[in-house]
């Protein structure tokens, strides 16, 4: 192998490690703020509802409801309540 090339591999494989990097650090950041949200939404609501809907969470951060399903399951502050369907609270 010709010295240009070992220079073309290292900067393809340089390239591609900081474009990994600058994906996960996004998705990582677009996680951190909606939690936030989401978090922020629970504690600015009304406390005696202690659970809220994924469609209520939705219109209120504007989040889709995808996306909020998402960041709720993966979220260690939050957990899917056992009485109803699709209705997130807070851990305790």
């Amino acid at each position: 192998m010709g010295q240009e090339t070992i220079i073309g591999i290292s900067i393809v494989a340089a390239l591609a490690g900081i474009i990994g990097f600058h994906s996960w650090l996004h998705k990582l950041i677009k996680f951190k703020m909606d939690e936030s949200a989401i978090l922020k939404f629970f504690n600015d609501a009304n406390n005696s509802l202690k659970s809220h809907s994924t469609e209520a969470i939705s219109e209120n951060t504007e989040i889709k409801p995808e996306r909020v399903t998402t960041v709720c399951t993966r979220s260690k502050a939050i957990h899917r309540t056992t009485k109803e369907e699709g209705h997130w609270i807070l851990k305790q």
